[in-house]
C-alpha cells in the first residue's frame, strides 16, 4: 500500500511540475516587433514591473478614420528598461518572447487587449529611429 501511495504522489508531483513548466516557463514563441513607442512605465501593487505599448501598422480603416494596432509588453531586464525609457516617441525595433500564461513578477498579461492571450516579454532593443512622419 505504501508503494502505491508513494508512486501516486510522485506521479502527481511530476504532473504538476510538467503543467507549470508547459504553461508558465516554456517559451511559446518569439519575434521582432517595430513601431512607435507610446507608453513605458513602471507599475504594480506588489511586484513592480515595466510595462509598455507600441503602436504599429495602420489597422482597420473605415469611415475616414483608422484604428491603429497596439503591441503591449513587459520588460524584466533593468538595462532594457533603461534603454526603452529614452526611446519614448521614437520608432523602436524590439525582440520579444511569448509565454502562454503570465506570472506576477514577470509583468502583466494583456490578454483582453491583444490578439492572443499570451504574455510578451521584451528582452532586447534591436534598433531605434526618429519618428519622422510615422
Amino acid at each position: 500500500m505504501r508503494k502505491i501511495i508513494f508512486f501516486a504522489v510522485i506521479l502527481l508531483l511530476l504532473g504538476v511540475t510538467g503543467y507549470v513548466y508547459w504553461f508558465y516557463y516554456r517559451v511559446y514563441g518569439d519575434g521582432i516587433r517595430d513601431g512607435k513607442l507610446l507608453r513605458f512605465s513602471r507599475r504594480g501593487q506588489i511586484f513592480k514591473t515595466y510595462e509598455g505599448q507600441i503602436q504599429y501598422g495602420v489597422g482597420n480603416i473605415g469611415a475616414g478614420s483608422y484604428n491603429p494596432n497596439y503591441f503591449y509588453f513587459s520588460v524584466t531586464d533593468e538595462a532594457v528598461a533603461d534603454s526603452l525609457e529614452k526611446c519614448l516617441g521614437k520608432i523602436v525595433n524590439v525582440h520579444y518572447v511569448q509565454y502562454m500564461r503570465s506570472l506576477p513578477w514577470r509583468g502583466e498579461n494583456y490578454g483582453d487587449k491583444t490578439e492572443s492571450s499570451t504574455q510578451c516579454i521584451v528582452d532586447k532593443v534591436v534598433d531605434v529611429k526618429d519618428a519622422q512622419g510615422y
